[in-house]
């Protein structure tokens, strides 16, 4: 998604030398500290959504130097980018970029205007305005591969999305690019490992899961399928398309059986809700399928956000009967913390008994 979300470079600001060639004692510009100031409380402003405060002070940081004052112009474009007042945000970015021209930032945020006026390549050309001012602008690159893929152009997105990731391996956005570019292209081990990465440096990314719970549809990975899916709903419970790519992962399962079609079912229906899960395991675990029934009783937890308690509580009665005691010692303490006063008491004396047992083994 583009975004001109960059962090704001405040402290250490470039600055700016003016030295017409016919003066030789001209001093060089540089904007006042009270200007300096007032622009980075702008900047905090922006960053914590506080547009009328932020505009305030920009406005004082470019009367205080009648306007000459590159940042402010730039931060006003953002202020009215997220107002969605476009028209303004590009007339206050081009002002930024008259008064410094190699503003890589200003230049970043007007292609991305650009880009959602369908402008594509006007965007491109400020993204490669922004790049070759600042060859280190992991965001421009971004926005610049991204642009480059929607314009049917991966062999020249790729590129990017590379340097990018030479430049930082954890800017999840271009492991997505790369991802996306190798799924378009059939590569799906290739694909399965720039998502598998994705979601191992920000394991909150709801697309990286569902990209991976595609990839493995593709490969057939249905169980695979199944859990990649699982963690994306949990963590987007609004994502439709990673409900319904769970649903084609139980689909490609083809489980069969009344008890667990019947569930299967009510899965499909409601992605998103743990208690399905829960019951399918027990299912499972009464026909000693531990693995499967393990797998679901997890989902659930997952998908209530750690609050579903019988759901610990048999997941680690299954693991135990898989042998995985550090699983049943880790389900049982979870269990017995969720616990209030002397509800299911049989369940914690099993679990506190089964924890005391498996430690001093």
């Amino acid at each position: 998604m583009h975004s001109w979300t960059r962090p704001i470079r405040i402290l250490g600001l470039t600055v700016v030398l003016v030295m017409p060639a016919a003066c030789s004692f001209c001093v060089p510009w540089k904007p006042s500290p009270q200007a300096v100031e007032n622009n980075t409380f702008c900047a905090q402003y922006v960053q914590q959504g506080l547009l009328d405060q932020a505009e305030a002070r920009c406005d004082i940081a470019i009367e205080y130097t009648g306007g000459k004052y590159a940042e402010p112009w730039n931060l006003k474009g953002q202020i009215a980018a997220s107002r969605g007042h476009y028209d303004l945000a590009v007339e206050y970015f081009k002002r930024a970029i008259s008064r410094r021209n190699d503003f890589a930032e200003a230049h970043n945020n007007l292609g991305v205007i650009f880009l959602k006026r369908r402008e594509t390549a006007a965007a491109m050309d400020q993204f490669k305005q922004a790049i070759e001012y600042d060859p280190g602008y992991q965001g421009a690159r971004r926005n610049y591969g991204n642009a480059l893929l929607n314009e049917g152009e991966p062999d020249k997105a790729k590129p990017e999305f590379l340097k990018c990731i030479e430049l930082d391996p954890g800017f999840c956005d271009c492991r997505m690019g790369l991802g996306v570019i190798a799924l378009g292209a059939g590569n799906f081990d290739e694909a399965q490992g720039h998502f598998a990465k994705l979601i191992e440096v920000c394991p909150n990314d709801a697309m990286g899961y569902y990209n991976l719970c595609y990839t493995y549809l593709r490969k057939q990975l249905c169980s695979d399928a199944v859990t990649a899916c699982v963690a994306a709903v949990a963590i987007d419970k609004d994502c439709i398309e990673c409900k319904k790519n769970l649903t084609e992962g139980y689909e490609c399962l083809a489980l069969q059986g009344g008890a667990v079609s019947k569930y299967m079912d009510e899965i499909a229906k409601n992605p998103g809700d743990p208690e399905p899960h829960f019951r399918l395991g027990t299912v499972f675990e009464e026909q000693k399928l531990y693995d499967n029934a393990g797998d679901e009783f997890l989902y659930a937890i997952r998908l209530s956000e750690g609050k579903h308690k019988l759901a610990h509580y048999r997941a680690a009665r299954t693991f135990d009967q898989l042998a995985r005691s550090e699983q049943v010692i880790e389900m049982c303490q979870r269990f017995v913390d969720l616990l209030r006063g002397e509800e299911l008491s049989e369940q914690r004396e099993w679990c506190v008994n089964r924890v005391k047992q498996l430690q001093f083994q």
